[in-house]
């Protein structure tokens, strides 16, 4: 699989923080939408900062649980966060780093565990003196509201698919006839999977994104479009799944390095790609909010496609989609420094990081998102 890691910063050391900061103000004027009137009504617009642990390396929201709880990783270390404080996960004896990927509506948190060559799914809740590793898992990616967990793992040399209750493997999530599993990266509240596959036959290959349905021993079922006459240039990546079956993530065309964020609808026979954040080039899809079709990623630019010379093209930039009408951006922390978005839910709270004026990335959290996106 081809995985993209652009825009690297230079980090440096700084102190255990805990502040609540608010962005400066956006180019433009806010877009208002009809989304605005399911939001709370003590919803206030801000970009949130939360605390870091000690040391140095980044900090980085993945994803949202109720009223104030965030998950996600700082310093390599996988943490959540109550409101900007931070809290450790505790690490098992042997691991020294991973991160905490997901968290239900119930507080069940999900993540993955690193230590010298070995990886290891785990869940945790607040308080537990230790995390449950979860059997045969190497990645543990996202949990749904009844507590059902899907990740991955290896057997003899390939991916296998796992979706787990409680510590015990639940069902395999086997690939569609004909392809190998390369992620599998969400559930929803019905129990739908989504995640992606590649086929190879003779000299010609191709990819797909996948879904499971919830009926376990349903067969997996590819999401068009894909090329199984052999063209080898597109690159299918779903990220997320909402309660309605809606799925977003990110369609890779690797002939002109493009990224599009990208949709699929049920029943799955083809997609839509939302477009690009003003005069960027690329971008992506990395999470849906359960139930109001809110989109959130990156915008980037292509290193074929331009800008030129590639170093003048901006920092990368927070970006939101409504459902319909264009991409808007969300406020950076810093006017030169990178922002991305990893995770979004209902009441319009959006998790990433955006580095600070020190060039550190930072996690952060904007609230009440919509009320300060704009279009660039």
């Amino acid at each position: 699989m081809r995985r993209h890691i652009r825009a690297a910063v230079t980090v440096v050391a700084t102190a255990f923080l805990a502040p609540l900061l608010t962005a400066s103000p956006a180019p433009a004027a806010p877009v208002r939408h009809a989304d605005d009137a399911r939001k709370p009504a003590d919803c206030r617009p801000a970009l949130q900062v939360l605390a870091s642990l000690p040391g140095s390396g980044g900090s980085q929201v993945k994803g949202l649980g109720p009223s104030a709880l965030a998950v996600g990783a700082s310093r390599g270390l996988p943490v959540y966060w109550t409101g900007t404080r931070v809290h450790r996960v505790p690490l098992p004896a042997g691991f020294t780093g991973g991160e905490v990927a997901a968290v239900n509506a119930k507080g069940l948190m999900v993540g993955s565990l690193q230590s010298a060559g070995r990886t290891a799914a785990f869940s945790f809740r607040a308080g537990a003196r230790t995390v449950t590793l979860l059997p045969e898992g190497a990645h543990a990616a996202d949990v749904n509201d009844q507590g059902l967990i899907v990740g991955d793992g290896a057997k003899g040399g390939a991916l296998i698919g796992l979706e787990w209750n409680g510590a015990r493997i639940h069902r395999r999530l086997a690939p569609p006839a004909g392809y190998a599993l390369r992620s599998v990266t969400a559930i929803n509240n019905a129990g739908q999977i989504a995640g992606s596959g590649e086929a190879v036959k003779d000299d010609e290959s191709w990819s797909a994104g996948v879904t499971w349905p919830a009926r376990k021993g349903a067969a997996a079922i590819p999401l068009q479009r894909f090329w199984p006459s052999g063209v080898p240039y597109d690159f299918w990546y779903p990220r997320d799944i909402d309660r309605a079956g809606r799925i977003v993530g990110t369609h890779d065309y690797t002939r002109l390095d493009t990224l599009t964020p990208t949709q699929w609808l049920p029943p799955y026979t083809t997609e839509r790609e939302a477009g690009l954040l003003g005069e960027r080039t690329s971008g992506t899809f990395e999470a849906i909010s359960p139930t109001t079709n809110l989109s959130v990623g990156t915008a980037l630019d292509s290193h074929m496609v331009g800008p030129f010379p590639p170093e003048t093209a901006p920092p990368t930039q927070a970006q939101i989609w409504p459902g319909t009408g264009p991409l808007l951006a969300l406020p950076r922390l810093s006017p030169k420094g990178d922002a991305q978005a990893h995770a979004v839910s209902d009441d319009q709270r959006v998790g990433g990081s955006a580095v600070d004026a020190a060039s550190t990335p930072r996690a952060v959290v904007w609230t009440c998102a919509l009320r300060q996106a704009y279009k660039p």
